[in-house]
């Protein structure tokens, strides 16, 4: 066995390497430093399988409470936790497929949804057909309808906040497809989830998120803004016979179920997600993302002053921008040498920044430091 002291000081030399959100250098990514009560909650329950309700009784029971709290923002308190974004737009279009007759084996869905459900079309063996839009626009009703005609998809698929430029898809117009054309809609609001019931309250946006009567199951990632601990999310469903289409039979297990896509569940993440909405609060979320889109709107209006690059007004607290002189990969590389890890926008050839909750007018100060310095750099002053 090796010595632990010289594991513990490896250990500590790569952490020093990594970078830390709470350092102000990750704003590309959509995760956060979680919460210390979600990281004290995860360490005690390190040894928890969330999908072993009969052992670990306690999961069950902070699984429905958590989907109760969170839920009340959609009118649903029916579903499940997952491992992520991905694990539930997989999930929820498996659902979808199981409980549709005389459907095509087709998505429709903008040509701006996430990667995932790519995957989940792979995976199923499903057509997946996208609907070409703007990336700065939600889908036009209209067009999805015609789509919905012409295809006779099994499921649609809208995004509320899209992963490029953070735009939100009209729920309820789409809903309104769903129900006429009798067709499953799953909406993945892994991003906005836990930011449009607040911004729309306050007037800030035109769109809404909740179980219109079409909406079948709406994704939440929680450790995005949620400030939970990764992996964390929630997968809703309309009504609970959804549920039992997410759950397999698995006889050895003592419950004689598996539900969701994992055989081994992050039982840490769920008590720590719990831990994390119980501590913050409905109150609490609705404050951070206030301040989110404030400081989004901050590093706008900054951008916006610079005549080096063009920048697009935001939704949702995600900022998009091109440079007037460099291409926007050559852009991000050049942060990134300066130590400012943004992601890209390909669909807008552009760099985008995420305001997560970690993310601090200081830390937007610092980007605009370094995005002055190379343009600077090569004679824009």
């Amino acid at each position: 066995m090796e010595n632990l002291d010289e594991i513990v000081s490896q250990l500590k030399e790569w952490y020093s390497r990594t970078p830390k959100h709470f350092e102000g250098a990750i704003l590309g990514s959509m995760t956060t430093w979680p919460h210390p009560i979600g990281v004290y909650a995860y360490q005690l329950f390190i040894h928890v399988n969330g999908n072993d309700p009969v052992v670990f009784p306690i999961v069950q029971e902070l699984e429905k409470e958590l989907l109760a709290t969170v839920g009340s923002l959609y009118g649903s308190r029916y579903g499940l936790f997952t491992s992520g974004g991905t694990e539930s737009n997989i999930l929820a279009l498996f659902v979808a497929k199981r409980v549709s007759r005389g459907k095509s084996d087709v998505v429709v869905a903008p040509s701006t949804v996430h990667a995932s459900i790519d995957k989940a079309c792979l995976l199923m063996g499903s057509r997946l057909v996208k609907i070409p839009v703007n990336p700065l626009s939600p889908v036009d009703p209209d067009i999805l309808e015609k789509y919905v005609r012409d295809y006779n998809p099994f499921a649609v698929v809208v995004t509320a906040g899209t992963t490029e430029s953070g735009v939100v898809d009209r729920v309820k117009e789409a809903s309104e497809v769903a129900l006429k054309h009798d067709v499953y809609l799953h909406v993945d609001a892994a991003f906005g989830g836990l930011l449009i019931p607040f911004l729309h309250k306050h007037g800030i946006i035109d769109s809404d998120l909740s179980f219109y009567p079409g909406v079948s199951s709406i994704s939440v990632d929680l450790h995005k803004n949620g400030r939970a601990p990764i992996p964390s999310s929630l997968l809703f469903f309309r009504d609970e016979t959804y549920v039992g289409k997410a759950c397999f039979e698995m006889n050895y297990l003592p419950s004689g179920m598996n539900c969701g896509l994992l055989g081994t569940r992050p039982g840490a993440s769920l008590v720590a997600s719990w831990a994390v909405v119980k501590a913050i609060g409905l109150e609490g979320y609705e404050k951070q993302a206030l301040l989110q889109q404030d400081t989004a709107l901050y590093l706008f209006k900054e951008l916006d002053s610079r005549e080096f690059v063009e920048v697009f007004k935001p939704v949702l607290p995600i900022v998009v921008w091109k440079s007037k002189l460099y291409d926007y990969v050559e852009m991000v590389k050049k942060l990134f040498e300066e130590g400012i890890f943004l992601y890209k926008s390909p669909s807008l050839q552009a760099a985008r920044a995420v305001i997560m909750p970690h993310v601090t007018k200081a830390h937007v100060d610092a980007l605009l430091k370094a995005l002055d310095k190379i343009h600077a750099r090569s004679g824009f002053d």
